[in-house]
């Protein structure tokens, strides 16, 4: 169960513009995204169809309607996504250079209309009874705590990327961490929500503020590190040019690392065991030009088979 849905217009240039300068585009793809709609579909390829339930928000325009109709195909119950007609539907505008890097602007719309009180609906509390994981991917403040609430009190497995909430700082989502049992950051979130700027001490700051609590911070191209009780491990990264790929999109990678990991852990996979392959998997997706870039479950472990027997 998760958050935040757009309608990506992904904008290709051999390199990005300089204060002023203008530069010409490449080509330009409209592709659907937005990270909790991306997680989703990322846990669902991993899982199979009909194990992953979306909560979010719409509007009622066609960005909605192309959103259900893909998500659908992809296996993934839509029951519990609201819909409003008082904005559209999010959007977002990626501009990826020639590297593969990219620069993120975001109309967040109807992201920011979802009402908490769904999660007091009949229908909310089967699904959480039904799950044994939530993921919660950039809500609101409040929604976040009481959705984290409830899957506290239900003892589900809950997994938070707070994603643009880490601006708060780690004083204001305290109550949260501490119904969170594993916190999922990028670089500079985990700089802003730990106040310090050295990664590897920010993560062992923040897993030492709840006992047991995991601290995952992607770090792109070095890899991620993974932090608990204040001992900080590292997995490094795949290098994909000596396996003779190439880098065409970052965009997603961080939504495949967290939609593989939860996967993972809902099979009952250990910690390092599920960060390796979610690591296995943002790496995957940055070969793929599209955001939902994904890997299934079969792609995947062939992808980990070949990488340990090079390793061998």
């Amino acid at each position: 169960m998760l958050r935040a849905s757009n309608w990506d217009k992904t904008i290709f240039v051999k390199k990005f513009s300089k204060q002023g300068e203008e530069v010409e585009v490449e080509r330009i793809v409209d592709v659907p995204g937005g990270k909790g709609t991306n997680v989703a579909v990322a846990s669902c390829r991993i899982l199979g169809k009909d194990k992953v339930a979306l909560l979010g928000a719409l509007g009622s325009d066609f960005i909605a309607n192309k959103q259900l109709e893909i998500l659908k195909n992809e296996g993934i119950f839509t029951n519990l996504i609201q819909f409003t007609n008082e904005v559209s539907s999010g959007q977002a505008y990626t501009i990826v250079d020639l590297d593969g890097r990219n620069a993120i602007l975001t109309f967040r719309q109807a992201n920011d209309t979802l009402d908490d009180d769904i999660l007091e609906s009949e229908n909310m509390f089967e699904y959480l009874e039904n799950s044994s994981l939530v993921t919660i991917v950039d809500p609101p403040l409040a929604f976040a705590k009481k959705l984290i609430g409830l899957a506290e009190a239900n003892q589900k497995i809950m997994v938070w990327a707070p994603g643009l909430l880490s601006s708060d700082g780690i004083e204001n989502v305290m109550d949260i961490i501490k119904g969170v049992n594993f916190l999922i950051l990028n670089e500079s979130e985990c700089s802003l929500i730990s106040g310090l700027s050295d990664t590897l001490s920010g993560c062992k700051k923040l897993s030492m503020k709840k006992h047991n609590m995991g601290v995952i911070v992607t770090r792109g191209e070095n890899g991620c590190i993974f932090g608990k009780d204040g001992d900080v491990i590292s997995t490094p990264t795949v290098e994909l040019e000596k396996r003779g790929l190439k880098k065409l999109n970052t965009v997603g990678a961080g939504d495949a690392f967290i939609g593989t990991f939860c996967a993972m852990k809902i099979l009952g996979k250990d910690d390092p065991e599920s960060i390796f392959l979610a690591n296995l998997s943002g790496a995957l997706k940055v070969t793929k030009e599209e955001t939902r870039g994904s890997p299934t479950m079969d792609k995947l472990i062939k992808f980990r088979d070949s990488i340990k027997k090079d390793r061998t």
